[in-house]
Order: C-alpha cells, then sequence, then structure tokens
C-alpha cells in the first residue's frame, strides 16, 4: 500500500538533498581562494604605486628646487645671476626688444644646459611685470605679442606669492606647436627688495610622467594621475583621457578619502589611492580581480568543476524523487488550470489512493459538482433579479417625475386657465410615451436630449424666467447610444435642489462630448451648492455599490443621483457613472461617463 503519509514521503525527499553543503564548501573555499589572491594583490598593488609615487615626486622635487633656485644661477660661468639680469630689465623703463634679446642671449647656456638635463623640458619661460617675455623652447616659442597679465594662469601664480602653481594637462594655445603639457610656474622676487622681477614658467611634456606604470599589469589596471582638481594628467589606459575629471566612481570614492592612502574593493574590483607627500596630487588604480581570477584559474576550474559534478548528481536525484512523489499534485493543478475556461472539469485518476492525494481527488471532484450546480441556480437567479432590478429603477423615475409634474399642473390649472396647460400636457405625453419604449434600454442621444427637452418645456411654464437653459452637444454626436433616462432625473435635481431655493435666475446648462472612447455629460447649474461635507457625503452614497433586498422595495436614497448612478454601473460596468463638483453658494456639477458602444 502506498504510504498514507505525503510529509514523510517530503521528509525523505529534503532529507536526500545534500547540494546545499556542497555549495557551502565550495563557496567558502573558492572566497579564501580568492581572498588570498586579491590580497597579494593588494600587496603588489599598493607597492607599485609607491614606487610610482617615489619616481613622479622625484621628478617635482626637482622642479620645485629647480624654481625656487632659479633666480640664483649665474647665466654663464663667472657672470650675473638670473636675478641680476631680471633687474636690469624691469629697472631700465626704455627696455626694448634689443634688450630682451641681449637678456635671453645671455641666459641661453643657462637655458641650454637646464633642457638637456631635464630631457621633459618643452620650454622656458620668463614673463616680466609688464608683460614682456624671454623664452627657450625646442621647436616652440610663445605666440608673438601674447601678453599673460590676464590670464588665469598667471594671476594663480601670483597669488601664490612664491609658491609652485601646477596647471592641468591641456594644449597651451599661446604656445607655437604646442602638444598636451603640464607647466609649472612660480613669481621671482628680488632676495634683498622683494620686487616682483617676473613669472617663470616650466613647460612639460607629458612624457614626464613616462614608465610610472611600467611595474603594473595594463590589461587588468587603470591608472589615473590626477591633480587637487580632479583633473587627470596621466592615465594609461589605450584611450586616454587627459585633461578629463576622473570618472565615476573613481571620483566620489577618492573625495571621500582626500589627503590620505586608502584601498577597498568594490564589486570585484580593487581600488586604491595614493597621495603625493609634497602637494595635492595623487594616483588611483583600480584592479580588476576578475580578470586577475582568469589566469590563475586553473585551481578555480578545478574546484568548480568537482563541485558542479556533485551538485548535477544532486539535482538529478532530486528531480525524480520530486517527479515520483508530486506527479499526482502536478496532473490536478493540470486538471484545475481547465476549469478556467468555464468548463468545469472533473478527473478519474488516483481515486484509489487512500493516502492525502487520494482525498485532494476525491474532495475535488466533489467540490467541482457543488460549485457546477452552484453556478447554474446563481446565474440564473442573477439574470431574473438584474432584470427586476433595472424595471424598479425605471419605475422609480418614472413615478417620481409623474408626480412631480401633476403637482405643478395642478398648481397652474388653480391659479390661471391658459393655453400653458396644453403645452405641458402634450410634453408631459411625449415624454411617458419615452418612458415606457420597451424595444431597447439604448436610445440614441438626439432622443435622449428630446425627452429632457419635453422635461424643460414644462419646467419653463412653472418657472417662467427664473430659470434659463442651454444645451452645447459636440457634432457627430447625436446619433450613438447611451442607456435612456439617465440625463432628465440628473437635471430634475439641479432644478429641486439647486436652483428651487435661489431668488435670482439661476442656469442649467447641459454640455455633451467626447473623450477618447467615452461619452461625457457635464450638466452644471449656478445654484446653491453643497457644502463639503453635504458633497462628501453625496460621494460616498454614490461610491456604494447598487444593493436591493428585495424586488420591489423601494429605497428613498436611491431616486435621483444614486439612482442614474446605479443603473449606469449595473449596465456599463463600475467604472462608469456620476461624479459630483461643487461649491456652496456657487453651483454644482454632475459629470456623467458612459462608454461608446460600437
Amino acid at each position: 500500500m502506498i504510504n498514507r503519509n505525503i510529509r514523510n514521503k517530503l521528509f525523505f525527499v529534503f532529507l536526500g538533498i545534500s547540494i546545499v553543503p556542497i555549495l557551502i564548501v565550495t563557496i567558502f573555499s573558492y572566497r579564501a581562494y580568492t581572498g588570498l589572491v586579491a590580497k597579494q594583490v593588494s600587496l603588489v598593488s599598493t607597492g607599485t604605486l609607491d614606487n610610482a609615487v617615489e619616481r613622479i615626486d622625484h621628478i617635482f622635487q626637482n622642479i620645485d628646487r629647480i624654481t625656487l633656485s632659479f633666480q640664483q644661477f649665474s647665466t654663464r660661468p663667472g657672470a650675473v645671476t638670473v636675478s641680476q639680469e631680471l633687474n636690469k630689465l624691469i629697472n631700465n623703463p626704455n627696455a626694448d626688444q634689443y634688450d630682451l634679446f641681449t637678456a635671453r642671449s645671455n641666459m641661453l647656456f643657462f637655458f641650454s644646459n637646464l633642457m638637456l638635463g631635464n630631457p621633459y623640458l618643452n620650454g622656458i619661460y620668463i614673463f616680466l611685470p609688464d608683460g614682456k617675455s624671454i623664452s627657450y623652447g625646442i621647436s616652440t616659442d610663445l605666440q608673438v605679442d601674447y601678453i599673460p597679465l590676464q590670464d588665469d594662469w598667471y594671476i594663480k601664480t601670483i597669488e601664490q606669492n612664491g609658491g609652485l602653481y601646477i596647471s592641468d594637462a591641456s594644449t597651451k594655445d599661446f604656445i607655437i606647436n604646442a602638444k598636451p603639457s603640464i607647466t609649472f610656474s612660480r613669481a621671482l622676487y628680488d632676495p634683498d627688495t622683494r620686487q616682483l622681477l617676473g613669472v617663470l614658467m616650466l613647460d612639460t611634456g607629458l612624457d614626464i610622467f613616462k614608465g610610472i606604470d611600467k611595474d603594473i599589469v595594463p590589461d587588468i589596471t587603470n591608472m589615473f594621475l590626477v591633480n587637487g582638481n580632479e583633473k587627470i594628467l596621466y592615465d594609461n589606459s589605450k584611450t586616454p583621457r587627459i585633461g578629463e575629471n576622473l570618472p565615476e566612481p573613481l571620483s566620489s570614492w577618492a573625495a571621500a578619502h582626500a589627503g590620505e592612502a586608502a584601498e577597498e574593493t568594490q564589486d570585484g574590483t580593487l581600488v586604491v589611492v595614493k597621495p603625493f607627500p609634497d602637494n595635492d596630487w595623487k594616483i588611483v588604480a583600480s584592479v580588476r580581480l576578475s580578470e586577475l581570477y582568469k589566469q590563475y584559474g586553473v585551481s578555480e576550474r578545478v574546484l568548480i568543476s568537482i563541485a558542479a559534478t556533485c551538485a548535477v548528481i544532486f539535482v538529478l536525484l532530486s528531480i525524480l524523487l520530486s517527479n515520483l512523489i508530486t506527479k499526482p499534485i502536478i496532473d490536478l493543478s493540470k486538471t484545475m488550470r481547465k476549469n478556467k475556461f468555464l468548463s468545469l472539469v472533473t478527473t478519474k485518476k488516483h481515486l484509489e489512493r487512500t493516502d492525502e492525494i487520494g482525498v485532494l481527488y476525491t474532495e475535488y471532484n466533489k467540490m467541482i459538482q457543488e460549485i457546477d450546480n452552484y453556478i447554474k441556480e446563481s446565474f440564473q437567479n442573477r439574470l431574473i433579479t438584474l432584470d427586476s432590478q433595472m424595471k424598479a429603477l425605471e419605475a422609480q423615475i418614472n413615478s417620481h417625475f409623474l408626480y412631480n409634474t401633476l403637482e405643478a399642473i395642478n398648481s397652474i390649472a388653480e391659479i390661471e386657465e391658459v393655453e400653458s396647460i396644453a403645452v405641458m400636457t402634450k410634453a408631459l405625453g411625449d415624454m411617458f410615451r419615452y418612458s415606457i419604449k420597451t424595444e431597447s434600454e439604448l436610445v440614441p442621444i438626439e432622443e435622449e436630449l428630446a425627452h429632457v427637452s419635453n422635461y424643460l418645456t414644462i419646467q419653463k411654464i412653472r418657472y417662467e424666467d427664473k430659470i434659463d437653459f442651454r444645451f452645447n452637444l459636440e457634432e457627430g454626436l447625436s446619433s450613438l447610444k447611451v442607456l435612456k433616462l439617465i440625463v432628465q432625473p440628473i437635471i430634475e435635481n439641479a432644478l429641486y435642489h439647486g436652483l428651487e431655493s435661489t431668488k435670482n435666475k439661476g442656469t442649467v446648462a447641459v454640455t455633451v462630448y467626447r473623450e477618447e472612447e467615452r461619452l461625457v455629460f457635464e450638466i452644471e447649474d449656478d445654484g446653491v451648492g453643497m457644502s463639503h461635507d453635504q458633497l462628501q457625503e453625496l460621494r460616498s452614497l454614490l461610491r456604494e455599490p447598487p444593493a436591493f433586498n428585495e424586488l420591489g422595495r423601494r429605497d428613498k436614497r436611491s431616486i435621483g443621483l444614486k439612482n442614474v448612478h446605479s443603473r449606469i454601473s449595473l449596465y456599463y460596468g463600475p467604472e462608469y457613472g456620476l461624479s459630483l463638483e461643487s461649491e456652496l453658494d456657487k453651483g454644482t456639477k454632475v459629470i456623467l461617463n458612459v462608454p461608446i458602444l460600437k
């Protein structure tokens, strides 16, 4: 006999699945292995960046030394110093181009030695306080008549008060045959009088950083040298971004560790930042550990292969056991899905079983039979009830209007004998004939509005000139069909509750237009309106679903707006009906929307 306790079967299935321990062991081993690799990579990367920082810092110190002691150098052995040469120029108010040429010739030997001793230098430029310049470069020179006094780099250099200013890596448009470069500039002062002698600029090519990445693996490491403005001075990628901002998320991460050395692993990438000790530069490097692991992936592949093999074995075993145990449940679920198409299906499988599966199949068949009987009875009763509800709603509207109309006719007949009674009687007869039409619940809009017009004919006689009526029907809509007797009750409500109590002349406006796939009727009056609490109470009443306790029973609240809203919701669906807008002493707008029937 089949085991009656399915819970025990599932217990043995779960017990047989041992893939979780395998996954735990594999993950732990893999993480330990990758952690060891990452640690070694971190040590190597940190050491490499330290070496790069040391190389660049050495160059920076050399440039700083040159600019600091520049004015003390002799232009040639035994000759005057650069400071003295510059003093002669600035103290000579009549100095001209010949004087500048002479000064340059005197310093040419000094310039040549600096350029030869520092191959990364492209040019040496000295700008006097009046903007005149002395330049020396290899295949480069300053643009003719270039005056730097208003340039940003010059102003910032002066603001350093003798400190070194370093530019971004960019092409300097004031240099002929310029290529992307970095300039180092410092204001020169007379050591005795502190008089400004000029501004020294050293233009260096980007090969100043050549070789700083020689110890890294370029395929997996991106290294950026950036200044304090996060501008890239050098990077080792195949498409350099020199002069651009450090890309995200490296920029945010580096900014968060400003002025300090740090490293962190993010999403499989090791990020390291190393600041320079004597300026605001820093090196930011990112090492893709995933690519590095590929190079040390033999052990990883063996580990994963063993784990995958064991996992496949246990998965197949689990599938076999789960299919054996759960197949009856799957068959039952497939049978139940067929019932979505309103074709109630029973089954003959597994009825002979005595365990929980057998009980499920037996009780399922009983449930389907009961549902089938219930649906048949409920559907028939619903059709009868719906038809009765619709007829009862129409009768309520007709009887309510009949009462008010007869009251109006009676009042006029007692007060005055005029032909208006004939007009009212004619209009009333037309309305009755329209109300008792039984060919269809749907009528053209023009017939519904004709019914409203008959009603207004009667009301105009009753109210004389106290009330004005306006119609606005969008062109092309008159033949579209809507549920009948849905507009007149709203207008009646506007008259008796909105305009009858006001002393001034009132207006009721009816507007009909198309909005996408809906017809919208707006009935607006300028009567007494409603308070906020009254409006909320009426809206709450409209949100209540249509309810009918007994056939023929009438609820006073259902007459008027609630009645119309219920008819529309029952006929078209709950997404259609009435909505209200009202302000006290300003009037009320009722918006009625129904679908456009094809």
